[in-house]
């Protein structure tokens, strides 16, 4: 309550119950939410009174409602309404708001709340899987979009629609990771590759669920011994939520399984063992995967884990990172502080990973360092300490945590208790004419509330004395803030001077003093005396009043004074130092404007202060000695008062400190000191003048003493150890950490931090990171202080070593029969133990090829395991294990015993060729030896006599090395895979028969031989070249050529086809190099070929080659021809310019390379176009028929592109590569702006902008000026031009006269001169300057996407203050721009939301500017349409059009991009700007095709189109009826793959497979055939077959799946198959298409059987043979009359080649390409015998071709066909003939020209797009000829008769042979394979 002179004043009471808000409910930190289904975010605070609430930015601006998107409602909760996808904005969907509740105690900011609309879209989920081997782990992920991902969750996993459990972390079969995201399948087996995986995920917003598409593992089978392989690359990321299980797996795997350990990486990259059952039992150790239950923040970091095993190992690192929820705790929550005091408020938080802190006040951030220092934030922010509090410190402060998902904050209330008075409202100096009223208020606020005291000239008003005109009132408000009102009625003269409010509580006191003038005559009025203080500065204001005065004086004894006045005339006497003599009467003069003077006497009257002598305390007390120290007063008015303070308060009496006094002294005494007694003593002393005081320290030392004594302490070898030692005493003591010297008892050393191993805390403790063995022993610690006797302990350190090893594994070897070694050598404390297993089980000692033997060592204990006369299953890994009384640990031991190697296997021949064969085989065991290589040996089968197997020894013997060193250059070995090998063995002989075998060789010894395998090399090419070959031109781009067969002696086999060359030739009439294109045509009368996608006129030549089953004879003789006209493949050559003038450039060019002009030039077009970004517009085309030109009108030393095209009457060619080319400089033009602007007192800051047409390189630029008005005479600077021209065109003309006009303008100079000026502009220097910007403003075009920066630099005194606005809305941190230090704005990225007006402000108190920057973003040109016009079955034609768009930059030109839809790579194609259409041509027949177009222009390349799909005319093979398609015999089915149809696609190639009706297995016995026909052979007579025909070209495949039946050796047929309907689940796919083809075999069999009679009725020899014509003769059936029969036989007895052909056409084979198969277990008698011999082997060539037709020949030459197998199972023949001279006859007939069967090979050229035709069953279309293959027949002159006689075969290689047929016969039905 305060008493007013009027009234009593009462404050309401019950202010305590009042505080600041608190958030109840806080809005969370992450608020997520679907547009479709919209959110809320609830707030909510307590507070008296009650808070009010509100949202906002995090730049404080207030939010308000957005409609139809946000709305903040009136309970404080925000409201986010469901929206479209296209009304999504970012600025509401995706930022960051705050809730802000506030009271008249203060206000709080909630936590950032981050907000994520997800805007509805299509996503789905898909799993991937890292291939696996058996035994090994696979990896699967669930995999979804980065956007949907953060808001679902895996729901669970599936196997074959079966849901897979969490499973245990030790045994299930699979484990989660990554919170569901990734499975792990452990220990993969081959039926996990049938299985089917898929996950599910579910949204959290919407509720959808989603399953992926099911996939399977990709299982290899278990690889041989391998080292361990990384499953995962790189590091494996984790993470857990604390408190949570987390789980590490060891993605590793190897054969034979890995040993797995793992490891705690600590700070320093040491790896620290983990073993089972450490970290208190929370660590769980799988076999590959580390359990960490209940994980603690220690958890986080990095782990590794390795895997080992003999071959090898390898470390895997890891990465824990633990999370924990956010929450912050403020102490206290509240506190009162005095005015003056110090608040200190703490912030402690829980969580991880570790926040950031700030605090708030008031929601507004605090700034560490405000306030002078003031307020300081230490420790991270922790703490908050408010020194000298006042009242702008009261109100709720919050200490805010983020990290980068979560945030949290707590607050804490800061309340005044005592204040000291703060004014808050004063009155200003007036000047009143008499008679008004006036009123002076003051307002002050504190605590207790403040009583105002009014004074005039110094002296209490006394309003009594002055009268009834005189009213002081004063109250208090609601606020508690004193309100004081001085008022006067009817003013007078002699009421001015100089009015004082004061306001003073108990805790100190404000004033404020201004001057009333009231206008009337000088008059000085009478005060009473004024006292001052000696030694202090005293001012002496006169008490005059009336107005005006022009001066005054003051005088002393009769003599003037120097005084300091003021601007309002107060009339002050300062005196700097007040002494003794200054005492006295002083005259005060008031001077009016006329002469009239007032004139009054002042009395001073001086007091002398006290004067404290200074006094210290004894430098050495320490505890329990006495001390006094006394406080004398040398000068000063008596009488004066003592009081002493300890630590600037009253000494408290429990310290029992005397106090003894006198007039001018005071002592005091300490009987006896403590520590307690240390501190700041300080003696005031005070008389009626001032009060004055004097400190002094007292220290009492104190001795150590201990607070924590040292004790012994033992620790594991590797663990951290902390040894406590913790003293107290004054001064504070210093610890030294020493160690015993080895071997002296009492010689303790400092120990010395190497390595930085021991930490050294300021508490004295000792911290050792990883104790060591050598870290044993004792250890003492001295503390001491120099005080008493040192302290010091000694104590016993135990570092107890676990059991352990320095490695972990190693490799030994040894020989097979030998012995071996192994040693293991254990390190750790005895007792130690050493324990031998393998494979886990103990070993067994009981055997005498086992001992074990042991001994200590310096460090632990050694062990050996001796071996005696290994054998091989003694491989393997050996575990020592060592355990003693603190750990285990275990040595694994690779032992690998050694020996010679294996025999190879499955030695087979894979590829035959005339002079070369390509054999395989498989390696079996090595030896456990490295391979060093292998031994082949080979000899030819002589057809003079036998060979027998133990004639190997005149055989070739060739070493092949794995290594490449010492190979044979006849033999090169290639690896395939791990343990296959080919080899091909080259210069061999054509035609010959070999028997071959391989043996291994390794360091130890060589294997035995394989067993031999019998091959045949192929024949050679045909020798002449086809005949009558021409050449026409054809379309554009294409040939047609015709030939005529060799003749049929030169074939050398049959005839399979021909080879067209087409070679370019150049302007010399040579072939160009690499311009040879190749050409095939199947079939022997093929006779036309059409080449297209060959170049525009272009001459070519033309060559012919005839190719057989092995290869091509020679080429025909060069045909040449020129073909059509077209565009320009190549751009003009040597293009160059040079600048002619600033405004000019000349161009000049060659041609084309004449082999890329496809014909004649018709002129080029020029394309320029400028490369400055200040040019916005495009290209220009300049159209011209010379090679050379001249461009004008161009901008000014500006660089251009140029391109130069030259075009035909095709169209345009191939754009030249650009060209760079800069004009000449010139002078510039005038700098665009410029200002000048008062920059100080003598200066003048001018700024300007550079020219628009700088035409050249700026060298400088020069600033002129002069006095306003003088013509003619001026001074100058020069600038140089290197500076930024965005931010640093500025120049300070000093030295200049304030107050004077000067005149500014300014020039730019470039290499050619100085340019024009700009315009004159006036400005003068000032000492008070408004605020200015130097800066100009304007449009900025940037490229949308890129960043700019906009300059605002201001000028002004007082310093002014700058601000930037968008839209009018103020520039805070935005992540599109930010504010530099130099106050200029960066834009970093300009876009839609960062352009627009951006305003720069400067203010200060004088004036304000500012400038406009208008930002656009240029954005690049649209997304073109794109249609397609027309298509062709190479071609296609697209056109595109150009969408308006909002951007002015013309385009540059377009990228055109293409590909196949089913490939994933895309071609590009640039396309000139005016172009708006393209054909794509050399396209795929049939193919479907993607397309896509962009258009670019000069700020970048636009969005592409959208992709257009077209497909070229064309379609998939067409099957023949089934009748055209099989015809068969005994042992062999023949496919006529004639009879397909190409549908307008060439066909590339065939595929066959088969298999026996009822078998699950196919056999593929073709694949890329490209022949006419194909023959399955080598089958079982009377069989029904399933034969699968598989086509293919451009456009796809086609398949059909056949019956067929073989006959009987009868030649008879067998019953129809019964079809079995297949069961459910296994039924096969696709359509049966059954052929049943009946033939006349029948006859055969007779004409066999009438010959066997006649041989055995002949008298002379054993057996002898017909001729073909003596056989025709007796068979009427087959008589040449019968064409019909002859024809119907043929068919019936057809073999097969493939080759693709038109499917209009049947193959016409002439009566000359006739065949007649025997069957290949008839008997034949004759003169001689004749043994057709089949040997079978591994592999051939998959392409290989079934026998040719031969002409009818002796029945003695028997032929067997081959079977043609996907897998290795595959048939070679080998035949032994001896030619003998029949008995009658006096010479030995001539031998036949035995054929023996070549396999034809895949010609076709599968890229080809060709047209052609052949006589032989061709009649026009996309179609290839039939091939004929023929053996000539006869005997000696060509008559008929006994062609030549056969010797028997040896009984040794019959034998030799038999066996071998035995096997692989055994080898073939075992070697088979799913199709």
């Amino acid at each position: 309550m305060i008493r007013d002179p009027d009234r009593w004043l009462c404050f309401p009471g019950g202010e305590a119950q009042e505080h600041g808000p608190v958030f109840l409910m806080e809005p969370p930190a992450r608020l997520v939410f679907s547009n479709s289904t919209g959110a809320r975010a609830s707030c909510a605070a307590h507070g008296f009174p009650t808070p009010q609430l509100s949202w906002q930015l995090p730049d404080g601006t207030q939010l308000d409602d957005v409609p139809g998107l946000r709305q903040v409602l009136d309970n404080g909760t925000l409201s986010f309404l469901p929206f479209a996808a296209p009304q999504y904005r970012q600025d509401v969907h995706a930022t960051v708001y705050r809730c802000r509740a506030h009271n008249a105690h203060g206000a709080i900011v909630s936590r950032d709340m981050r907000t994520q609309a997800v805007v509805w879209q299509e996503w789905q989920v898909h799993v991937t899987s890292t291939p696996a081997e058996v035994g090994g782990p696979a990896l699967l992920t669930c995999a979804t979009p980065t956007a949907v991902r953060d808001h679902s969750s895996v729901a669970a996993w599936y196997r074959d629609d079966a849901v897979l459990s969490a499973g245990d972390h030790y045994s299930g079969p699979t484990l989660l990771v990554d919170e569901g995201w990734k499975l792990i399948v452990r220990s993969v087996r081959v039926e996990d590759s049938r299985a089917q995986y898929s996950c599910s995920v579910l949204d959290s917003l919407t509720g959808e669920r989603r399953r992926s598409p099911p996939i399977s593992i990709d299982v290899a089978p278990m690889s041989t011994s391998t080292a361990p392989r990384a499953l995962w690359g790189g590091v494996w990321e984790a993470s857990a939520r604390r408190g949570g299980d987390a789980v590490l797996p060891c993605l590793a795997h190897a054969n034979p399984p890995p040993t797995i350990m793992w490891y705690r990486e600590t700070a320093s990259g040491v790896l620290r063992e983990i073993r089972e059952g450490e970290g208190g039992g929370r660590y769980s150790i799988a076999a590959d995967a580390l359990t960490i239950r209940r994980a603690e923040l220690v958890d986080d970091g990095r782990w590794a884990c390795r895997a080992a095993n003999a071959h090898g190992h390898l470390t895997l690192r890891l990465h824990l990172a633990l999370r924990a929820h956010l929450t912050v705790h403020a102490q206290p929550h509240t506190q009162v502080v005095n005015s003056g005091g110090t608040a200190v408020i703490n912030c402690s938080w829980a969580g991880w990973p570790a926040p950031r802190l700030e605090w708030l006040h008031n929601g507004v951030p605090v700034a560490a360092g405000v306030g002078g220092g003031r307020v300081r934030v230490l420790g991270g922010g922790e703490q908050l300490v408010v020194a000298a509090v006042h009242r702008a410190d009261r109100g709720v402060y919050q200490c805010v945590a983020r990290s980068e998902r979560d945030a949290a904050q707590a607050s804490a209330e800061l309340r005044l208790g005592d204040t000291a008075p703060e004014l808050q409202y004063t009155f200003i100096e007036q000047v009143l004419r008499p008679g008004q009223v006036v009123t002076l208020k003051c307002s002050a606020a504190g605590s207790p509330p403040p009583h105002f005291t009014w004074l005039l000239d110094g002296q209490p008003l006394n309003t009594m004395a002055r009268g009834h005109r005189y009213s002081i009132e004063q109250f208090a408000t609601k606020s508690n803030e004193v309100v004081s009102y001085l008022n006067i009625t009817a003013v007078r003269s002699e009421d001015g001077g100089l009015y004082t409010c004061k306001a003073a509580n108990s805790l100190g006191e404000i004033s404020h003093t201004s001057r009333l003038n009231i206008y009337g005559p000088p008059y000085v009025r009478s005060i009473g005396p004024i006292r001052a203080v000696a030694g202090r500065e005293l001012v002496l204001y006169c008490p005059y009043s009336g107005y005006p005065i022009s001066s005054v004086r003051w005088e002393r004894d009769g003599n003037q004074l120097e005084w300091e006045g003021s601007a309002s005339g107060e009339g002050a006497l300062r005196i700097a130092r007040v002494e003794a003599a200054s005492a006295g009467a002083y005259t005060c003069s008031a001077i009016g404007p006329h002469g009239e003077i007032a004139r009054r006497e002042l009395q001073l009257i001086v007091s002398n202060p006290p004067e404290i002598e200074p006094f210290s305390f004894s430098a050495n007390l320490q505890e329990g000695k006495r001390a006094q120290v006394s406080c004398s007063v040398a000068s000063g008015d008596m009488p004066v008062r003592f009081a002493w303070l300890k630590d600037n308060a009253p000494i408290p009496a429990d310290l029992q400190v005397e106090e003894r006094g006198a007039d001018f002294f005071s002592n005091l005494v300490f009987k006896e000191v403590f520590a307690r007694h240390s501190g700041l003593y300080t003696c005031v002393a005070s008389n009626n003048a001032a009060k004055v005081n004097y400190t002094a320290e007292l220290v009492v030392k104190v001795s150590p003493k201990w607070i924590q004594e040292p004790s012994d302490a033992s620790v594991l070898a590797g663990e951290p150890l902390a040894l406590h030692c913790h003293t107290t005493g004054s001064p504070t003591p210093h610890t030294t950490w020493m160690k015993q010297r080895a071997g002296s008892a009492s010689d303790f050393v400092p120990i010395v931090n190497l390595g930085g191993r021991f930490q050294f805390l300021s508490n004295g403790t000792l911290g050792i990171e990883a104790a060591l063995a050598y870290d044993e022993g004792y250890y003492m610690c001295k503390a001491e202080n120099g005080v008493g006797t040192p302290l010091s302990k000694n104590i016993f350190v135990a570092i107890n070593e676990p059991a352990r090893f320095e490695v972990t594994s190693h490799n030994v070897s040894a020989r097979r029969e030998a012995g071996a070694t192994l040693v293991c050598e254990a390190r750790g404390d005895a007792p130690l133990r050493l324990s031998w297993s393998r494979d886990n089980a103990p070993l067994d000692l009981s055997t005498y090829r086992l001992s074990i033997s042991e001994a200590k060592t310096d460090s632990g204990l050694r062990s050996q395991l001796y071996i005696s006369r290994t054998d091989r299953q003694d491989s393997g890994v050996y575990k020592c294990q060592a355990v003693n009384a603190y750990g285990h640990s275990d040595h694994y031991i690779y032992l690998s015993v050694q020996e010679k190697p294996e025999t190879p296997q499955s030695l087979s021949v894979t590829e035959i060729q005339s002079r070369a064969v390509r054999l395989s085989w498989s390696l079996r065991f090595d030896g456990n030896s490295p391979l060093l290589g292998y031994t082949l040996q080979y000899t030819a089968l002589s057809a003079q006599g036998a060979i027998r197997v133990s004639h190997w020894d005149g055989a070739t013997t060739i070493n092949v090395s794995l290594h490449g060193t010492h190979s044979h250059s006849h033999v090169t070995l290639t690896k395939k895979g791990d343990i296959h090998y080919e080899a091909l063995l080259s210069s061999l002989r054509p035609h010959t028969a070999y028997m071959i075998r391989i043996a291994a060789v390794n360091q130890i010894d060589h294997s035995a031989f394989t067993e031999a395998v019998v091959v045949k090399t192929q024949e050679e090419a045909p020798s002449e070249a086809p005949s009558g070959v021409s050449v026409s031109a054809g379309a554009a781009g294409e040939l047609h050529v015709s030939w005529r067969s060799p003749p049929r002696d030169a074939w050398h086999g049959e005839l399979l086809g021909y080879s067209v060359s087409c070679a370019e030739l150049g302007p010399d009439a040579v072939t160009l190099p690499n311009s040879t294109r190749t050409l095939t045509v199947n079939g022997w009368s093929a006779s036309e070929l059409t080449l297209s996608a060959l170049k525009k006129f272009t001459r070519y030549e033309v060559r012919v080659r005839a190719f057989n089953g092995v290869a091509a004879g020679p080429p025909s003789a060069p045909v040449t021809a020129t073909t059509l006209e077209g565009v320009p493949e190549a751009a003009p050559t040597r293009v160059t310019c040079s600048a002619l003038s600033s405004s000019s450039i000349k161009v000049s060019w060659a041609p084309p390379p004449p082999a890329f002009r496809n014909g004649i030039i018709q002129g080029y077009k020029i394309i320029y176009a400028p490369l400055s970004t200040s040019h916005a517009e495009g290209a220009e085309i300049k159209r011209v028929s010379t090679t050379e030109t001249y461009l004008h009108t161009l901008h000014k030393y500006s660089n251009y592109s140029l391109q130069v095209v030259a075009y035909t009457a095709a169209g345009d060619g191939k754009r030249s590569a650009p060209t760079y080319c800069m004009t000449e400089e010139d002078v510039p033009s005038a700098p665009e702006k410029i200002k000048a602007l008062p920059y100080s007192s003598d200066s003048v800051l001018v700024s300007w902008l550079p020219p628009v047409h700088p035409n050249g390189v700026i060298s400088h630029y020069t600033v002129y000026y002069r006095e306003a008005g003088r013509l003619g005479k001026h001074l100058s600077f020069t600038v140089s031009a290197d500076k930024n021209p965005e931010i640093e065109l500025m120049f300070q003309v000093r030295n200049l006269m304030e107050n004077q006009l000067y005149e500014f303008w300014a020039s730019a100079t470039t290499g050619s001169g100085e340019g024009e000026s700009t315009p004159v502009v006036g400005q003068g220097p000032s000492a008070r300057i408004p605020a200015r910007i130097a800066s100009f403003g304007g449009e900025r075009r940037v490229g949308a996407g890129r960043g700019a920066l906009l300059a605002c630099a201001a000028v002004g005194a007082p310093a002014p203050r700058t601000r930037w606005t968008h839209a009018r809305a103020p520039v805070t941190h935005h992540r599109y721009y930010q504010v530099t230090r130099s106050g200029h704005l960066h834009i970093r990225e300009v876009n839609e939301q960062s352009s627009g007006n951006f305003s720069c402000t400067a203010t200060n108190s004088i004036g304000e500017d500012s400038i406009v920057y208008v930002v656009k973003a240029v954005l690049p040109p649209g997304a073109p349409a794109l249609s397609l016009q027309y298509t062709t079955a190479t071609s296609i034609k697209l056109h595109w059009s150009l969408p308006t768009s909002d951007t002015d930059q013309p385009v540059l030109g377009y990228i055109l991009q293409y590909k196949q839809a089913s490939e994933t790579e895309w071609h590009s194609i640039e396309l000139s700007p005016e172009q708006t259409s393209y054909t794509m041509d050399m396209l795929k027949c049939g193919t479907t095709y993607n397309a896509k177009i962009q258009a670019q222009n000069k700020i970048s390349l636009g969005p592409p189109s959208e992709i257009l799909t077209a497909t070229t005319r064309g379609g998939r093979p067409k099957a023949p009826k089934p009748e055209e398609h099989v015809h068969t015999n005994a042992t062999a089915i023949k496919i006529n793959l004639y009879a397909w149809r190409d549908a307008g696609c060439p066909i590339l190639g065939f595929r066959v497979a088969y298999r026996r009706a009822g078998d699950d297995h196919w056999i593929q016995a073709g694949a890329g055939l490209s022949a006419a026909r194909h023959v399955v052979g080598a089958l079982a007579p009377g069989a029904w077959y399933e034969v699968a025909v598989e086509a293919w070209s451009d456009a796809g495949v086609e398949r059909v799946t056949l019956l067929a039946d073989t006959h009987t050796l009868a030649g008879g047929r067998i019953p129809p198959l019964r079809v079995v309907p297949p069961p459910s689940g296994g039924a096969r796919t696709g359509a049966m298409r059954t052929a049943l083809v009946w033939c006349a075999a029948s006859a055969l069999v007779i004409v066999g059987a009438l010959a066997a009679i006649l041989c055995v009725l002949h008298a002379k020899r054993k057996f002898f043979c017909l001729s073909n014509d003596h056989y025709l003769r007796d068979n009427r059936k087959l008589s040449e009359s019968n064409e019909a029969e002859r024809e119907k036989l043929r068919e019936g007895h057809k073999l097969y080649s493939s080759s693709s052909i038109n499917g209009n056409e049947k193959s016409n084979d002439d009566s000359s390409a006739e065949l007649y198969e025997i069957s290949p277990y008839a008997t034949f008698g004759g003169g001689a015998a004749a043994h057709s011999l089949q040997f079978r082997t591994l592999a051939r060539r998959d392409d290989d071709a079934a026998p040719p037709h031969r002409r009818r020949r002796r029945a003695c030459d028997h032929y067997r066909y081959d079977e043609s197998s996907l897998s290795k199972c595959s048939t070679v023949e080998a035949r032994h003939r001896l030619r003998a001279a029949p008995a009658p006859a006096p010479t030995p007939a001539p031998a036949p020209h035995w054929r023996e069967r070549s396999d034809s090979d895949d010609y076709s050229d599968s890229a080809a797009n060709t047209t052609t035709k052949g006589s032989g069953g061709s009649g026009g279309g996309s179609a290839y000829g039939s091939g004929r293959r023929t053996a000539s027949s006869g005997g000696q002159n060509g008559s008929d008769g006994l062609s030549g006689v056969f010797a028997p075969v040896p009984p040794d290689i019959s034998s030799l042979i038999d066996k071998y047929q035995q096997r692989k016969e055994q080898e073939r039905r075992e070697c088979t394979i799913h199709v």
